[in-house]
C-alpha cells in the first residue's frame, strides 16, 4: 500500500472514523456468518457436516467485507444499523466462493485446504462435489430471494468464473502461456467474484450507474491484485496451508512464471512442458524464479492494480468523501494478509 502521511488533525479524525467503521464491520461479519449458516443449512441432519465443513472453516471473510465495505462508501447514515439485505447479500456472495473452492480442490486433487483436510480429502470426491453444487443451488435462491438484480449479478459471475477456469484448465503444462492468457483467466475465475461484491454493496443503496462502475471496478482490480498475490504466496510461503509450488506442480503456470520464460525460456521451457514435474524439477524451478527477478516484478503489477482499485473510489463524487477511511480499512485487512505470509511482506515492502 502506499507509504503513510505525517499525522495531521485530518488522519487523527480519519483515524476515528475508520475505528467506527472497523466496529461496524466486525459486528457485520458476526450477522454475515449467521445469515451464511442460515442460508446453508441443510435439510437433513446426515449431510450437515459436509456442507458446512467449509463454512466452519472460513477464512478472512474477504468478498463480504468488500460487499460490506462498498455499501459503507454509499451509506450516508454511516451511524446506523446496516441493513439485513446488505448483510444477505454478502452471505450470498460467500456461498459462492465456498462452492468454487470445493470445486477447486476437486480440480486440483488439493489435500489441504486453509491448514485443514479439504473436503474432498475428508469426505470423498462425489462428497466434495455435490456439496459445492448444493452450496451453488442455495447461492441462486438466496440471490432471487433478494431480487432479479442480484440473481442476475450471481448468475453472471458464475458465468464468469466457469469461463476463467476453463481458460486456465486449458493451457496447463503450457510454458508459452502469456500474461494476456493469465489475466484473462484470473480476470473470470478470480476478479469476477470480487467485481460482484463490490456492485452488491451498492445494489441495496440503489447506486447510480457511474457509482456502480466504480465500484465494480474498485473490485474488479483489487481482486486481480489479490490473486497475483496468492500465485505468489504459491510459490514463496510455506505458512498458507497448501503445499508449497502446487500451482507449478499442477502445471498452472502463473504470472512469476511467465515472466521467468521471457526472460530464462531456455532454462525453464523443457522443464515446464514435462508431465508430471518432479518435486526436484519444481524446486529447480523456484530457485530460478526467485533468481530471475520474476517474483518481485509480478508483485509490482499487483501493486499496480491495488492503486487502480484505489483510484476508483477515490475519484468519484460519490464515493471520495470517505474513500480515506476504505483505504484504511483495506490497508488493514492487506497488511494481516501479508503479516501472515513473510515472503508478501518482503516482496511488498520492496515493490
Amino acid at each position: 500500500m502506499t507509504p503513510r502521511q505525517p499525522r495531521t488533525a485530518h488522519s487523527s479524525s480519519t483515524d476515528g472514523e475508520s475505528a467506527r467503521i472497523q466496529e461496524r464491520l466486525q459486528e457485520d461479519l458476526v450477522r454475515v456468518r449467521e445469515a451464511l449458516h442460515s442460508l446453508l443449512e441443510p435439510p437433513h441432519d446426515r449431510v450437515r457436516e459436509p456442507v458446512l465443513y467449509g463454512v466452519q472453516n472460513g477464512g478472512q471473510l474477504l468478498r463480504p467485507t468488500l460487499v460490506l465495505l462498498c455499501s459503507y462508501l454509499l451509506d450516508t447514515g454511516r451511524e446506523g444499523r446496516t441493513h439485513r439485505r446488505v448483510i444477505e447479500g454478502a452471505a450470498v456472495v460467500e456461498a459462492l466462493h465456498i462452492a468454487t473452492l470445493h470445486h477447486d480442490d476437486v480440480i486440483d486433487e488439493a489435500q489441504i485446504r486453509r491448514g485443514r483436510p479439504s473436503i474432498n480429502a475428508k469426505y470423498g470426491t462425489a462428497i466434495a462435489l455435490l456439496t459445492g453444487d448444493y452450496l451453488l443451488a442455495r447461492c441462486m435462491q438466496g440471490a432471487a430471494a433478494l431480487g432479479r438484480p442480484h440473481l442476475l449479478a450471481m448468475a453472471e459471475t458464475l458465468s464468469d468464473l466457469c469461463v476463467g477456469q476453463m481458460l486456465e484448465s486449458s493451457q496447463l503444462h503450457d510454458p508459452l502461456r502469456s500474461e494476456a492468457d493469465y489475466f484473462a483467466a484470473v480476470s473470470g475465475k478470480t476478479a469476477s467474484l470480487l467485481r460482484t461484491a463490490a456492485s452488491m454493496g451498492a445494489l441495496q443503496a440503489k447506486a447510480g450507474k457511474g457509482e456502480r462502475e466504480a465500484l465494480e471496478s474498485f473490485g474488479h482490480n483489487l481482486g486481480m491484485a489479490f490473486q497475483i498475490w496468492d500465485d505468489i504466496l504459491d510459490i514463496c510461503s510455506r505458512e498458507t496451508g497448501k503445499q508449497p509450488a502446487k500451482d507449478i506442480l499442477n502445471g498452472v503456470y502463473t504470472l512469476p512464471v511467465i515472466y521467468a520464460v521471457q526472460d530464462l525460456g531456455n532454462r525453464l521451457v523443457p522443464t515446464l512442458r514435462k508431465q508430471p514435474i518432479t518435486a526436484e524439477q519444481c524446486s529447480e524451478v523456484v530457485a530460478v524464479l526467485h533468481a530471475s527477478g520474476a517474483i518481485a516484478r509480478a508483485a509490482k503489477v499487483a501493486q499496480r492494480y491495488t492503486d487502480d482499485a484505489l483510484h476508483a473510489v477515490e475519484t468519484h463524487p460519490a464515493t471520495a468523501p470517505h474513500a480515506p477511511v476504505v483505504r484504511r480499512c483495506l490497508s488493514d485487512l492487506v497488511g494481516s494478509f501479508a503479516d501472515r505470509h513473510p515472503a508478501l511482506r518482503t516482496l511488498q515492502n520492496a515493490a
